[in-house]
Parts: structure tokens; sequence; C-alpha cells
């Protein structure tokens, strides 16, 4: 690998600062700010693109900032904490403004983005290690397999924090000793949840009364409501324990989630994104009974509150979230149905019987279901995206399909990521 000094000019969509090497190739160089000239070594991969591995910081650009984590150089977690605060908004909201504009898709109107503060991410996931009667708890050092143990986590909510660190005790006793395992942990409302994934202790790898016991003490004593594991994350989760029911709250729902469930990363940012989606409902909706449609509806995160305006109905192709959201909802308004939208998106004919759409998919975003959006007669879609790039190409495909981009506005609840959540509102 060849080593020059070089000045990073700007920041990547990745998070990754970006300069030019001999040859006049782009390098990616992670963990840069624009200004910096550093030392680096450059290797090209597989897909052709150079990378950098710093050598040393030769001198800071006027965008660096001292990064607020002690952990921050050896764990991966974190993507963007040296940058100064105000730099990092600006990036942050320009990834959404330049994926449109790549587009040529233009927002009649940009609202004001929404900052969610750190210490308020309510659910994460962390590697585990168990060697020489010692456990590792935590986020991968950056681009490598080496669990970074950390002690404090200032994304995570103090509770959430509290408990992955009291967890290491009973978690040693649980893991197979050098085998790789992984902990998910999240929070609704006031109960946690734990989602082991990898070999247990057991001679045979089983829940036998060892474990059971373990288990049991490690819900008792870190206060978790409900202890869930699997081998691999293709196999379905097997309950291990449950003390309480854990209950998530949507609008007027209470709904069971199952086993790692999909919840938005913080309260503070389902907040936004339901005001976002509600405030383009009550502005644009006048109809005394409207009927709304919440497509890729999860666990009902906006289906809960739609029905305090309108009947809903919700479509999901995971089948155990679908069916709590149903046994949930019954007599509130709210109609579930199992489907598929990227096998089988609802056609015009039938989207042409709603007075809104909400939209929230996978990173890939809706590329069928939209199509099918653009033909249609429905006078106001919401679109909710955590990907740019798959929201832009949406959005295109609506305009031109004769929808107007009213507005849209940034959700920022992935701290000191490179990721961003969108929420546009369009018309006819």
């Amino acid at each position: 690998m060849a080593e020059e000094i070089v000045e990073i000019k700007t920041l990547g969509p990745q998070g990754d600062g970006i300069a030019v090497i001999e040859g006049g190739h782009n390098v990616y160089v992670p963990r840069s700010a624009a200004g910096d000239k550093m030392l680096v070594k450059s290797h090209k991969n597989k897909q052709g693109i150079y990378r950098g591995e710093v050598v040393e910081l030769v001198s800071g650009g006027a965008s660096r900032a001292a990064a607020p984590c002690a952990f921050y150089e050896e764990c991966g977690g974190c993507q963007l904490q040296h940058i100064r605060p105000d730099v990092y908004q600006d990036w942050k909201t320009e990834q959404v403004y330049s994926a449109l504009k790549y587009r040529d898709v233009v927002a009649g109107e940009v609202l004001p983005p929404v900052f969610v503060p750190s210490r308020t991410r309510r659910r994460a996931s962390w590697s585990a290690l168990v060697h020489g009667g010692e456990i590792k708890l935590g986020y991968n050092q950056q681009r490598s397999h080496k669990i970074a143990n950390i002690d404090e986590c200032l994304i995570l909510c103090p509770e959430l924090d509290a408990k992955r660190e009291a967890s290491k005790p009973y978690l040693k006793r649980l893991l197979r000793e050098g085998k790789r395992a992984s902990i998910f942990m999240q929070m609704a409302e006031d109960k946690a949840e734990m989602l082991i994934t990898g070999e247990l202790s057991s001679r045979k790898g089983v829940m036998d009364l060892a474990i059971m016991e373990a288990v049991a003490e490690l819900a008792q004593s870190v206060d978790i409501a409900r202890v869930s594991w699997r081998v691999k994350d293709s196999h379905t989760p097997n309950v291990m324990i449950e003390r309480d029911p854990f209950i998530k709250r949507f609008g007027r729902l209470q709904v069971a989630l199952p086993p790692g469930a999909f919840m938005q990363p913080s309260a503070e940012g389902e907040k936004a994104l339901v005001d976002a989606v509600m405030g383009a409902i009550h502005g644009h909706v006048t109809k005394k009974k409207p009927r709304f449609a919440d497509l890729f509806s999860g666990s009902g995160c906006f289906a809960g509150s739609m029905v305090e305006r309108g009947s809903v109905d919700a479509y999901e192709f995971a089948e155990e979230p679908i069916a709590l959201l149903a046994k949930a909802a019954g007599g509130m308004g709210i109609a579930t149905q199992e489907r598929n939208l990227f096998e089988r998106p609802l056609s015009v004919k039938e989207l042409d019987v709603y007075d809104a759409v909400v939209f929230d998919p996978p990173r890939a975003g809706a590329k069928e279901q939209v199509e099918q959006l653009a033909g249609s007669k429905v006078p106001l879609v919401i679109g909710v995206s955590c990907n740019p790039k798959s929201f832009a190409r949406d959005a295109q495909t609506l305009v031109q399909g004769g929808y107007t981009l009213q507005s849209v506005q940034c959700v920022d609840q992935f701290v000191y990521s490179s990721h961003v959540e969108i929420v546009g509102v369009f018309t006819r």
C-alpha cells in the first residue's frame, strides 16, 4: 500500500472524507474532516474503490472537533463524532437535498430539520465474546471484527446503557467460550427486552437447567421483561423467559411486540416522524370520515395515530407483527392485511379508494409500490424513508406521475452516523 500526504476536500455520502491521491483517483478516508491533512495508506478494493487508512493526522481542518466519547478512537459504533456540530448538521441535510437534486426533484418547502440529541437511542446490537473467563461486550472496532469493550456509550439512553453493562456477568455464564455472539436490547416505554444470537454455554448448546437459572437471574437482576434466544439470525427466536408483556404504545394502540421487533431508534425520533405525518394529514385532508392506507406498517407506529383521524388499512409483509397489530387494533377502525408489497403491490384501483397513503419501506425503498401510486388518484401521499437515495428515486417516480413534492423534512435520530430519515409530502 502506498503512503502519501493528502488533503481532505469533502465528506462522501457514507461519512468518509474524500481526497485525491497520485494518479488522480479519489480515496475515501474514514474519521477524516474537510481540510484535514493526513498521511494515509491507500489500497484499491475488489470494487475498484480506493480506501485510505490513516497513518497520521498531520494537521486538522477547520471542521474537525474533539470527539466527546472517550472510546471513539477504538470503537466503530459511531462515524462522525470528530466533526463540528454545525458542519455535521449541514452535511446530514445536504445528503437529502443532493439526492433529490440528482433526480431533478424540487421540494416546494424545506421544513426545519429535527436533530435528536445523544443519549436517546433505545435499541442497539452489540458483539459479545467470552474468552479466558472474561467477556467483551460492545461494538466492533472500525473496519474490524475486534470488539471494542466499552464501559459507556453516549448515544444510548442511560437506562439501556446501564442494562448493557449490568448484563455482562450473566452473559459470561450464558455464552459459549470463544464463540462470538450478538446481543440485541431495546426498550419500549419502561420495559426492556434482550435477544441473544449465538451458541449457549451448555454441553449440548440447548436451554438446560443451568442456562435457565442464569437467564432467570439475568432477567430479575437487570430488570429485563423478556429474554429470547436463537442460534443464527435466520432462526426464529425462542422466548426463554417473559416476566412482563413487552408492549409498545403507538397513539391509541398498545401492541405486544414480537422478539426483536422493529421500533424507531429513539422516542424523540418516533415523535418527530409521527408529528410530520399527522401534520400533513391534518393540513391536507378535510373529509369528515377519511380512509387511509399505512403501507409497510410494521407494528403500527403511524396507524395508531392515523386512526384518530380516520379509518386505516395497514399492510405489512412480516407475519407476526401484523398479527399482533390486528389483535391490538380490534374494534378501533384499523383493518390489517399480511401482504408483500414488493411482490404484490396495491394496484391503482386498490389505491384509488384512499384519501391519503403513508409508506415507510425498508432502505431499498418502495419502487414497485410507488410505480402504482404514481398512476393513482390518491390526493395525498406521505413518504417516510431512512435512505436519501431510494427516497429520491421514489420521489422522482411520483413527480413524473403528476405529484408535487410539497415539503420535505430531515429527521436525524441516527446520532453520529451517516444515516438520516426523511419525510416527504406529495399532493395532486
